[in-house]
């Protein structure tokens, strides 16, 4: 198999929390590997949105994504470098950016280190 990402990826193997503009609450994920453009991404449940906001640890740093490959209960995501998603518009809390600086991933309010 052909590898396509533009980025290697750091194997991560972390639980995390996904919320989807509308839907009240966040929902369970493991995010399998992860890099400073996008994610592969495991849920108990396919996911029907097309972008979402990924959160590692309460909302205080938060990923807005979009999907570009689906498989069962896997996914991989890009990340955007927006201010929030049009499926996220009326939820004023994700005003997150996420950029690769160096050896640390930023992203949110605070940085994250790439060894997660």
């Amino acid at each position: 198999m052909i590898e396509r990402r533009a980025m290697k990826r750091i194997a991560i193997n972390r639980a995390a929390r996904l919320s989807f503009g509308e839907i009240i609450g966040t929902h369970p994920c493991m995010v399998r590997d992860i890099s400073a453009l996008g994610a592969c991404i495991s849920t108990p449940y396919y996911i029907f949105a097309n972008e979402f906001a990924l959160s590692f640890d309460s909302h205080s740093g938060i990923f807005v994504c979009r999907v570009v490959w689906r498989k069962e209960t896997l996914c991989g995501v890009r990340f955007l470098l927006r201010h929030c998603s049009p499926n996220l518009e009326n939820d004023s809390s994700i005003t997150a950016l996420a950029a690769r600086l160096g050896p640390r991933m930023v992203c949110g309010n605070g940085p994250v280190s790439a060894h997660l």
